[in-house]
């Protein structure tokens, strides 16, 4: 019995199991023709995210694009030119500018004009200006206009020449053609000798020369000229071998056509360094080293008038100037003229000057530069000789351009100068106080 119900029951579950195996297929079928069915339209599956590796984690992000490239408009044609432009004689050329200055001479002097020989006086004697102006218009012509005046129209002995009235002190149109050759023409230098070349402004003493003053009575012992050294006339000169030689020559009528003439000339030889140029300096101030001679001379048809008439003026000169530097900035200048005249008794038929000056080494801001200088002159017909001499010191800041100067003057003139007829000896005496400035 026991065997029969064991043996009913493993039946039974033999059974139970493949009713459920069989029911697993039969489900198993409907799903996946249920999957079949559905196939004619599957739903998107999503994409997958890249992976990324460490050596790409690593690497440098990818360069930007290039820009886009830049397009350049076209440059537009010139203009047609002018019609100034294709002329070629009205076509502007480039000049050098204009060139302005200022100079200027102030100075007072201890001297009592009632008596001459005293120095218990004051006045001041030089408030004097220049203003100059020139250039260009040409490559070959220029224009030069110089005005001066001084402000000392108080003074009742003012020297011949000087008033206190703005005047034109030169007016010059210069064709220069070749360093050669050069025509200079209008109200200009008169070239004769060095003092004239150079003026007060670039010579060592203060004083003029060839100017003696005792009160009122001035005795002329340069070559004729007319105010400031400036006539009327036309000059032709020129530079050969670059200043080795420069040669001048002119002619001028003194602002007076019932005159005759004046002629006048000089050459100028520079043994040491040159000396190029129309004008000329009575010292280059320790810049140059020097043997400079010059001879100058003048002609004029009864231009010699004294007392005892009119008598042809012919005039010969010679002048030497030496300067050389010595180290330091100091430098030693030793100058000579002589003057000959063809001349009426009265008249000045010699003269001449001696100057040595010595600038030492710089101190401070400049040069300490004592001078001496001595003046004769010749009166013919009169045995007594005018004589003046100067001793100065001056104070170079910038040469030329800026210095100050103190100078004791002495002269003598015969008496038979201020008064035909007259004996002896009038005297007069001076102390020079100045500053000079030139601003180029």
């Amino acid at each position: 019995m026991h065997g029969t119900a064991k043996r009913n029951g493993w039946t039974a579950l033999g059974s139970a199991i493949g009713s459920a195996g069989l029911a697993l297929v039969i489900v198993s079928a409907s799903a996946g023709s249920a999957r079949a069915e559905g196939s004619e339209a599957p739903a998107a599956a999503p994409a997958e995210a890249p992976t990324t590796t460490l050596a790409q984690a690593d690497a440098p992000p990818p360069a930007p694009p290039p820009p886009p490239p830049v397009v350049v408009a076209p440059t537009p044609p010139p203009p047609p030119p002018t019609a100034s432009e294709t002329m070629p004689a009205t076509r502007p050329e480039k000049l050098p500018p204009i060139s302005v200055g200022a100079w200027t001479r102030v100075g007072g002097m201890f001297n009592n004009p009632n008596n001459p020989s005293q120095l218990n006086d004051w006045q001041m004697n030089n408030a004097y200006v220049e203003l100059h102006a020139g250039g260009k218009i040409h490559e070959k012509v220029g224009v030069t206009l110089n005005l001066n005046a001084n402000a000392v129209s108080y003074v009742t002995t003012t020297p011949v020449g000087l008033n206190p009235l703005v005047a034109v002190m030169d007016a010059i149109i210069s064709f220069d053609a070749i360093d050669e050759f050069h025509v200079w023409a209008g109200r200009l230098l008169v070239p004769v000798d060095r003092a004239n070349a150079s003026g007060p402004f670039f010579m060592i003493p203060w004083n003029y020369p060839g100017f003696l003053t005792v009160g009122p009575t001035t005795l002329v012992t340069a070559p004729l000229e007319g105010p400031y050294g400036r006539n009327n006339g036309a000059v032709i000169w020129g530079d050969i071998k670059g200043g080795r030689l420069t040669y001048l020559a002119g002619v001028f009528d003194n602002a007076n056509v019932a005159t005759s003439p004046l002629w006048s000339g000089r050459v100028r030889l520079a043994l040491w360094d040159k000396e190029p140029g129309f004008w000329g300096n009575g010292s280059y101030f320790g810049e140059k080293n020097l043997v400079s001679i010059g001879l100058g001379g003048q002609y004029q048809k009864n231009g010699s008038s004294t007392m005892m008439g009119q008598k042809d003026w012919a005039e010969v000169n010679l002048d030497i100037l030496f300067e050389m530097k010595l180290g330091g900035g100091s430098f030693v200048t030793v100058e000579e003229a002589v003057y000959l005249n063809n001349v009426n008794d009265f008249g000045v038929s010699a003269s001449g000057y001696t100057l040595a000056a010595y600038a030492t080494p710089t101190l401070g801001y400049g040069n300490l530069q004592p001078m001496v200088r001595h003046q004769w002159a010749k009166v013919k017909a009169l045995d007594d000789l005018p004589w003046n001499i100067d001793a100065g010191l001056s104070y170079l800041i910038k040469g030329p351009a800026l210095r100050l100067l103190a100078t004791y003057s002495h002269t003598s003139l015969p008496a038979g100068v201020a008064t035909p007829g007259a004996t002896g000896m009038i005297t007069a005496n001076s102390i020079q106080l100045g500053a000079q400035a030139i601003f180029f």
